[in-house]
């Protein structure tokens, strides 16, 4: 009985097969070229990428990381590296675009940072060259990730009347 159904079931699948090829000869080289036309999907690659993983987007790690951070984004990602946020089980983003396809328990669970707050930056082969569980200031990053961009100036630096008043005490 069931050799018999599934006897049946192919013999109507290459009919209707045979007659959709009858009725549109170039069917299949349509498929082809409209998925070859289609807009390419950008794949995900966690080299050249630095990494800012926190339990959510105003911990306050993260939001001084992010502050620090702000000066530099530019030159990062002119240099072609990725700035990737992951909090929580927030939608991660990637250069300040929402990756909505990407599982941040995963994300996280592959970098071994599943909990608490961490900045790792992997470089192009693939390894980690650092890691720390503690907000980095910008041109340390740059020196241990062995990037060749300077660090942003802080611009002007404006005077603290308090410690002006202390340093004159």
């Amino acid at each position: 009985m069931e050799l018999t159904f599934a006897i049946i079931a192919t013999c109507l699948v290459f009919g209707f097969v045979a007659a959709i090829a009858s009725v549109r000869p170039n069917l299949i080289p349509e498929i082809g070229a409209s998925l070859r036309k289609a807009e390419t999907v950008k794949k995900f690659s966690p080299k050249n990428t630095l990494f800012i993983v926190g339990t959510y987007a105003n911990h306050p790690a993260c939001k001084m990381q992010r502050r620090l951070l702000k000066p530099a984004i530019a030159a990062l990602i002119r240099n072609d590296v990725t700035v990737m946020e992951v909090y929580g089980d927030e939608t991660p983003r990637q250069n300040g675009e929402d990756m909505d396809w990407l599982d941040p328990a995963l994300l996280r669970h592959a970098l071994n940072a599943e909990d608490g707050f961490y900045v790792i930056y992997v470089d192009d082969d693939g390894k980690t060259l650092f890691r720390s569980e503690a907000p980095v200031v910008t041109s340390d990053i740059l020196s241990r990730a062995r990037l060749d961009i300077s660090a942003p100036s802080g611009g002007k630096k404006r005077k603290n009347p308090v410690l002006k008043k202390l340093r004159a005490a």
